[in-house]
């Protein structure tokens, strides 16, 4: 791998640019603003092959680092071109965002795992059903499950179910199951 190059005129600018590089990489979908404002502070068009390659070069650099499969030393070795404080302003950033950087690639590997949805957060209901259409004496439970998922294009999806008592009380014990 090469060096990366982040000039700006000042340590601020700096570190907005590293905190802009990390949004770019944990963005689903990346949005073209913050590649904008990326462009502006590191003084380049939001076209153009070196800042293309800063990207892919960051992402790659701080993926490995936060697998494991890059130290801290081998990662200060790609800043070369950085000078020692802003070196270790980079890793205390990355180290900072860390944890959201994490969740990014496990949520990535998740959606490419045979392209079903990645459930982001659910929402269910219990109701009591006393008839329908058909038969006006019809007792039930019902629980309504809706799960707000991102497909494999990163796109917002809901998934919505019924369920009844006993379908409901078979999903608990499997989750009890797994969890014990």
């Amino acid at each position: 791998m090469h060096d990366i190059i982040i000039k700006t005129a000042t340590d601020q600018d700096f570190t907005e640019a590293v905190f802009l590089l990390i949004d770019y990489i944990v963005e689903v979908p990346r949005a073209q603003r913050c590649r904008e404002r990326l462009a502006t502070f590191l003084g380049q068009s939001t076209s153009s092959e070196e800042l293309k390659h800063t990207l892919k070069l960051f992402e790659n650099l701080v993926r490995k680092y936060c697998l494991g499969e890059l130290g801290e030393g081998r990662l200060r070795s790609h800043l070369s071109q950085l000078s020692p404080s802003r070196q270790t302003r980079l890793l205390e950033i990355v180290n900072l965002r860390r944890p959201e950087i994490a969740q990014r690639l496990i949520d990535e590997v998740n959606r490419r795992a045979g392209g079903v949805p990645l459930v982001e957060s659910f929402d269910w209901n219990v109701s009591w059903v006393m008839g329908s259409s058909s038969l006006a004496s019809a007792r039930k439970q019902l629980c309504t499950v809706a799960l707000a998922c991102r497909d494999i294009d990163s796109k917002a999806q809901t998934i919505s179910f019924e369920m009844g008592r006993d379908e409901v009380e078979q999903v608990i014990s499997e989750l009890e199951a797994i969890v014990g």
